[in-house]
């Protein structure tokens, strides 16, 4: 009778440890969880996870308890993963997705509750885009306002970093969450990110379906970090460089924030991304950075369209934040500028040849002399996520809107009147003049000097300059090179409905005749 017992018990604790050891196994990735939103139509959202190898998986998709949608699939020997693609859905919710293992007579059961479908964005960079809602400009309002947009959900990736690849992310700081003045106002550069909030919701005003948005940032980290060894190596990357104490303090080594916090959600179906980062480049492989943003953009978007099962659009729309003004030391004078206009490929602007498909948040108005922070954090926020958006409805949403401020598509040098004139492709607004933003090249025996081009004459789509203070040949202009073109709001160029400034620009003057000299001059 004990010898029964004992055999008995022993029989028991087995079936038990296997019961245990295969319920653990058995898990949906780390970031398919309760509240979630799921990529809509035409695209399929992509649920995976972790099972027994050789196990059947059924995914069932479910509305008020009622089966809507089963998919099949089974767990991969090699990696021990299971994937499905569920079918395109409309925009709504809630519903309940279910996914059962099954290997001989042995079942397992996981769900997820509460999960809408909408249109899913990723929010990644560095600090600017790590800053809370707490931090920003009438944060109070801005943390009590969040009854409406119980739809808008938001998920926050730990801050972590790895020397491979990782397959599922190893921590997340906020689970899928609907929003709340708790976690949107979570201390200071750590979840939930502002501008990644108020983007989702300008988006969820305008759509008035789910949004959801993914928080994936680390402070004062430079591009190499968020790139792909592959992309680093078409550049040319070198593996050392030195860059200022002020500026790095998150990691820097090649592909670490990459591998952790990026290649882990590439089975995920996105609608597109925005990014905040550049700082940290200033003076670490600035010279590079024309190259290293465009790849890092194309490097991203192929490998979520591959992981995705080409559910994510393979040049899904991706916008970023052209870089506000900074309080510099001397070191720092010329490299904001050059960075500013290397975000774009030194086109000046987005969509281009190098950078199809993209949209940009000019920010060199939005300077913050007095931010606790420092003058590299600006406060406004609202603004940055209020012009991103603008460029995600244009075009993510194909809705015809002005979404960058103007640009001359016309130089001209006046012959002998000492003028420069400048014609914009859209009506511009000229808040105020301006002695010193624009400034001439003036060119003499191979030697260039930048001089100030005073504001003289305008109209809606003219601008003319004054370029008498060069004696030789004016060789180029550029507008807003500095770190600190304007005042809060008070850049002298805007479009003339938007409120959208003119974003900084260089350019070279391709008519200046031999035997041109100027009034001076004479």
């Amino acid at each position: 009778m004990i010898a029964s017992e004992f055999v008995l018990g022993l029989v028991l604790r087995l079936f038990l440890q296997a019961h245990v050891s295969a319920d653990v196994g058995f898990r949906f990735a780390s970031y398919i969880d309760d509240y979630m939103v799921l990529q809509r139509e035409p695209a399929g959202a992509v649920i995976w996870g972790y099972g027994t190898p050789r196990a059947t998986v059924t995914v069932t998709l479910c509305r008020d308890q009622e089966p809507i949608m089963k998919k099949g699939t089974r767990v991969k020997a090699d990696s021990n993963t299971w994937t499905v693609v569920l079918d395109p859905m409309k925009p709504g919710g809630p519903y309940e997705v279910m996914a059962q293992q099954t290997l001989g007579r042995i079942n397992f059961t996981l769900r997820v509750h509460d999960v809408l479908f909408g249109d899913v964005w990723l929010c990644s960079g560095q600090s600017n885009m790590k800053m809370t809602v707490s931090q920003v400009f009438n944060a109070t309002g801005e943390l009590s306002n969040t009854a409406a947009y119980q739809s808008v959900r938001i998920l926050s990736v730990s801050s972590t970093q790895a020397q491979q690849e990782l397959e599922d992310l190893a921590k997340v700081d906020l689970r899928w969450s609907k929003p709340t003045s708790k976690n949107l106002g979570h201390g200071n550069f750590t979840y939930m990110s502002a501008v990644c909030w108020l983007f989702g919701r300008f988006l969820y005003d305008t759509l008035r379906y789910p949004v959801g948005l993914l928080s994936s940032s680390w402070s004062g980290t430079p591009i190499e970090a968020w790139s792909s060894r592959r992309s680093l190596e078409a550049c040319g990357v070198p593996r050392s460089g030195s860059m200022p104490s002020d500026l790095k303090i998150g990691p820097s080594a090649h592909s670490v924030l990459w591998n952790a916090m990026i290649h882990p959600l590439r089975n995920m179906t996105l609608k597109g991304v925005i990014w905040y980062q550049g700082e940290s480049n200033v003076n670490f492989n600035r010279d590079l950075y024309n190259c290293t943003f465009p790849l890092l953009i194309d490097d991203w978007r192929q490998t979520f369209h591959d992981g995705s099962q080409g559910q994510t659009e393979r040049l899904f729309p991706f916008g970023f934040v052209q870089l506000s003004s900074y309080l510099s030391g001397e070191a720092l004078h010329d490299g904001l500028p050059q960075i500013r206009w290397h975000q774009t490929a030194d086109f000046g602007y987005v969509p281009n040849q190098r950078m199809p498909n993209t949209f940009m948040a000019a920010a060199v108005d939005l300077c913050d002399r007095n931010s606790p922070f420092g003058s590299i954090h600006p406060r406004d926020k609202q603004t940055v996520a209020y012009r991103l958006h603008l460029g995600a409805r244009a075009l993510a949403y194909g809705e015809k809107l002005i979404f960058q401020g103007p640009l001359p598509q016309k130089i001209e040098l006046l012959a002998d009147t000492g003028l420069l004139n400048l014609t914009y492709s859209q009506p511009i607004e000229v808040q105020r003049r301006d002695d010193k933003i624009f400034e001439v090249s003036c060119c003499s025996d191979h030697q260039c000097t930048w001089l100030p081009a005073p504001m003289d004459t305008f109209s809606t789509q003219t601008l003319a300059l004054n370029i008498t203070s060069c004696h030789d040949t004016p060789a180029a202009l550029r507008y807003a090179w500095t770190p600190w073109p304007c005042e809060y709001k008070q850049c002298p160029l805007y479009h003339l409905t938007s409120t959208l400034p003119a974003p900084p620009f260089i350019a070279p003057i391709t008519n200046p005749s031999p035997g041109y000299h100027s009034r001076t001059a004479k």
